[in-house]
């Protein structure tokens, strides 16, 4: 099965920015993070129904954390350990996907999302006063975890071969794409490795 490519917005952008560089990459991933903690929930709203407008399919569109725009949007959610639990919202909205970000093995084993996402794998600017995890702690988690798992933090197109090697689900990439000054080209680089 195609390794999945998610990208998280890095919260640095502006709105406007993200309404043009988002509908230009959508074709090249499988889902886009919208990570905004900063950002009321109508600004929130704004922002992805202009994306759908724009043609991103709401499918590929999750929302962190945010459980009410997710469920106004109809997009996925992202939740965190602070979060409300995964098992509530569940019981309550059973057919929404629900992605859960994960720090350790035993929140991959209580988890009961639909996909993990775990990290920070490598040294990355974003977290720059906490260690690296490391590709050993990644293939512990993928042995044990009962649901997809998705690797994200400083991963490069040069290490992802590295990272598909502890048999993740997937990759996902902040600044590496949404940071750079051109993302269609970074993007690129990032999916012609993932499709070797």
């Amino acid at each position: 099965m195609r390794p999945k490519l998610h990208i998280v917005t890095t919260g640095t952008k502006e709105l406007t920015h993200l309404l043009e560089v988002l509908p230009a990459v959508v074709p090249y991933v499988d889902m886009i993070h919208i990570r905004e903690p900063g950002w009321s929930a109508d600004r929130l709203v704004q922002l992805i129904e202009a994306l759908v407008c724009a043609g991103v399919p709401r499918e590929k569109l999750i929302v962190h954390d945010r459980l009410d725009v997710a469920l106004v949007t109809k997009a996925s959610v992202q939740l965190t350990s602070c979060s409300i639990p995964v098992a509530v919202v569940r019981r309550q909205f059973s057919e929404l996907q629900i992605g859960r970000s994960i720090h350790s093995l035993t929140e991959a084993l209580e988890t009961g999302s639909d996909f993990v996402m775990y990290g920070h794998v490598f040294r990355t600017a974003s977290k720059q006063d906490v260690a690296p995890r490391g590709l050993a702690a990644l293939a512990q988690i993928v042995t044990f975890s009962k649901v997809p798992v998705i690797a994200i933090g400083g991963i490069q197109p040069e290490n992802v071969a590295d990272v598909l090697a502890t048999g993740v689900a997937g990759i996902a990439v902040m600044s590496g794409i949404l940071g750079q000054a051109n993302p269609v080209e970074a993007v690129l680089a990032y999916r012609e490795v993932l499709d070797q």
